[in-house]
């Protein structure tokens, strides 16, 4: 099976979604997250943890 960039998006209430464009106006309060994967649910947990490193990183900066 071959690798794909896959559009993942976080919407401002928590929930996730993807498959459509970076540019959709559906999007633009979004977080956005381009990412490698075979299928739909493995570029979820990728963007979840890109999303997850960054939160703790921002954490690690403030104190």
């Amino acid at each position: 099976m071959q690798n794909r960039i896959w559009v993942i998006v976080r919407f401002p209430n928590g929930s996730w979604s993807g498959g459509g464009r970076a540019d959709d106006p559906d999007y633009a309060n979004c977080e956005i997250f381009k990412v490698a994967a075979q299928s739909y649910e493995q570029a979820l947990k990728k963007a979840q943890g890109q999303r997850r490193a960054q939160q703790r990183k921002l954490q690690q900066t403030a104190s």
